[in-house]
């Protein structure tokens, strides 16, 4: 699945270049911030949670690829942190007579590498309207797992399976400042999960059963310096 979608991607990449405008290609880099978060869906008889949004930084590597004076191919490699926060609350009957009831608290921190070739187009010389594909990879997760009570009963931790991949579609607007240097705001929707969260309770059963699946989704603010 890597290669195709890495396949794929190249491939559009080349046909955008081989069918530019005289236009020059311009070279350059980008840094911003991520306002990450999940779109969390429960298995059946299991509450949804309430997620919080977590900060995160991007950056990487950006070109514009003129294909007339309007239409641009603008192709990026960038490193993003995504994630979020969130609780939940559940039962666990110890025997007919004894229940404990815990809370918990849940930190997930993603880090990924993102190529997200993006059609642009220029309605004057400071703004252009952006969409696009986005297809990510998992460089490194982190899932921090905290339960209460600690004085009583405590069952395993929660866990965290992770998917390698995300593939998403992303929309936006620039705002050039002048012709090299422009702000960039988007709107990164994931269209597939990218991993599921399983309660202690739901890991007493082999293989288990995930409570809550999960997909990505941002809100990037970030500045790019063209060469």
């Amino acid at each position: 699945m890597k290669k195709i979608s890495l396949i794929t991607l190249l491939a559009c990449l080349t046909i955008a270049a081989s069918s530019q405008s005289l236009l020059p290609i311009k070279y350059g880099i980008k840094a911003g911030l991520n306002i990450a978060n999940i779109i969390s869906t429960p298995t059946d008889e299991v509450k949804n949670i309430t997620s919080s949004s977590k900060i995160g930084i991007t950056g990487g590597f950006y070109m514009e690829i003129a294909l007339n004076d309007k239409w641009y191919i603008n192709p990026e490699l960038v490193y993003s942190q995504k994630g979020t926060s969130f609780n939940y609350d559940y039962t666990h009957d110890w025997n007919p007579n004894e229940r404990w009831e815990y809370s918990t608290t849940n930190d997930l921190s993603l880090a990924y590498l993102e190529l997200n070739p993006m059609i642009s187009y220029k309605t004057n010389n400071k703004f252009s309207l952006n969409i696009g594909p986005s297809v990510a990879f998992l460089i490194s997760h982190n899932y921090i797992y905290e339960q209460l009570p600690k004085n009583q009963h405590t069952l395993s931790d929660g866990e965290f399976y992770e998917e390698s991949l995300d593939v998403g579609l992303n929309f936006g607007v620039s705002y050039y400042i002048n012709e090299d240097l422009l702000i960039d705001s988007k709107l990164c929707v994931g269209n597939i999960n990218i991993g599921a969260i399983s309660r202690p309770i739901d890991i007493k059963v082999d293989p288990p059963t995930p409570a809550y699946t999960l997909k990505n989704r941002a809100i990037v603010f970030s500045l790019a310096y063209l060469f």
